[in-house]
């Protein structure tokens, strides 16, 4: 099994599984609760868990190489700050529930850049949203309700038609609709992806998509970017579906700040992607370099809201185990 595959496979094992789990806890035992109840879980996959933990502890040294990295983290990287790691992803998915069961009063949202949002609403032009496995993506429900933007969600997953009757199921509880968000799948021996997404954009509405892992597939397409002092591959799938949708692309963000705190940022990649038959690929790198120092950025900001538990380093330094 290929590394893609290995963090492939275990998303399809535990994305609906974990979505069932953390709504019961939120609903039975409340925010808080919740949150210290997930810490045993938690210790448990850290002590099982053995190359997440390497992994883990890899990016948090590469973190620390940068000034910045290095007065958040506040002393050399050590299995400490890999359980903190560990933790700051578990709390994300209870907070995950909130997003979801609670409304955007709910929770104290710093948000920059939203008229970029409030713009695909008014001008019906549709959008390309890029965002990472760094926060939380699922802010975009709150976005989607404060904005009056329709949210649909590019997936890889066998089982969207699973997620989005969860989905359907956590929208009767919700107190606010959750009709504006819907999971589109995404499947690499398909296109259909694409002409529903160019459908969307033609309503108006906002495509998301994860774009810091590359699809599971025989033949991969990614661009070798500088990230946090080594390289990294990021895929060159979502910019080729930009092109294709000849939309506006943004780059969004969502850190958790406090107790039901979030800053969630918004910022415009690119009008629109051109990708010219002479030097497409010169082109594809720039834009994938474009979205990699944003990345970074802001993993400088919060490093143990990073929550790609894998070898995610391309450029062959492996650091010293503890």
């Amino acid at each position: 099994m290929t590394r893609r595959d290995a963090w492939y496979e275990h998303d399809e094992r535990g994305s609906a599984s974990a979505v069932r789990a953390g709504a019961w806890l939120y609903r039975r035992f409340g925010q808080r609760m919740a949150r210290v109840l997930v810490v045993p879980i938690v210790a448990y996959f850290y002590a099982t868990g053995s190359a997440a933990r390497r992994a883990s502890l890899d990016y948090l040294r590469r973190v620390y190489q940068n000034p910045d990295g290095a007065r958040v983290l506040a002393g050399p990287p050590r299995q400490r700050h890999v359980f903190l790691h560990f933790l700051a992803f578990g709390t994300s998915i209870v907070d995950r529930m909130g997003f979801w069961l609670g409304t955007r009063s709910d929770y104290a949202l710093a948000v920059t850049g939203e008229d970029h949002l409030d713009r695909v609403a008014r001008d019906g032009r549709g959008a390309l949203v890029l965002g990472s496995h760094l926060g939380s993506f699922d802010a975009m429900r709150l976005l989607a309700t404060g904005s009056r933007v329709t949210v649909n969600i590019l997936m890889y997953t066998q089982h969207a038609a699973r997620i989005n009757a969860l989905f359907d199921r956590l929208g009767a509880l919700a107190r606010e609709s959750l009709t504006r968000v819907r999971v589109i799948p995404v499947r690499t021996d398909s296109f259909d992806h694409v002409l529903a997404a160019r459908a969307c954009v033609e309503r108006g509405e906002v495509v998301a998509i994860l774009a810091d892992r590359s699809p599971p597939s025989g033949v991969q397409r990614d661009c070798s970017v500088a990230f946090l002092g080594g390289r990294a591959a990021i895929p060159q799938g979502p910019f080729r579906l930009a092109a294709a949708l000849a939309c506006p692309v943004l780059f969004m963000v969502a850190l958790r700040t406090g107790d039901r705190a979030y800053s969630i940022d918004v910022e415009l990649l690119s009008d629109r992607i051109e990708l010219p038959r002479k030097g497409r690929e010169q082109a594809l790198a720039s834009y994938c370099q474009r979205y990699a120092d944003r990345l970074a950025r802001h993993c400088l900001r919060a490093p143990y809201q990073w929550f790609n538990f894998y070898d995610f380093f391309r450029d062959g330094v492996e650091t010293p185990r503890e």
